[in-house]
């Protein structure tokens, strides 16, 4: 069952809603549902990010990460990619 929540907007902030709310074709209370399940989401993410950074040896690998950047010893993305597919076992096909 849908429940009523009456809040106080500055000026500024609401013509932001009204905004957000006519460029997105919806009404004002489905962009603030949107933004509190945004909210909800981006606090869930940053307490396992959190998480892995209270273990130490995380934090030690992004230590060696941004070290290894900085001395310019970084392999690109596809290129780790690369070797990974060339050292895969083959499936067979079928």
């Amino acid at each position: 069952m849908a429940k009523k929540v009456k809040i106080m907007l500055d000026e500024e902030t609401y013509r932001l809603l009204e905004t957000l709310a006519h460029s997105r074709v919806e009404n004002k209370s489905s962009v603030v549902r949107g933004a509190l399940w945004c909210f909800a989401e981006r606090e869930k993410t940053e307490r396992v990010l959190g998480g892995i950074l209270a273990q130490r040896h995380a934090r030690e690998a992004m230590k060696a990460g941004i070290a290894a950047r900085a001395a310019g010893r970084l392999v690109p993305h596809e290129r780790v990619i690369q070797r990974i597919r060339r050292r895969a076992p083959r499936s067979p096909r079928t």
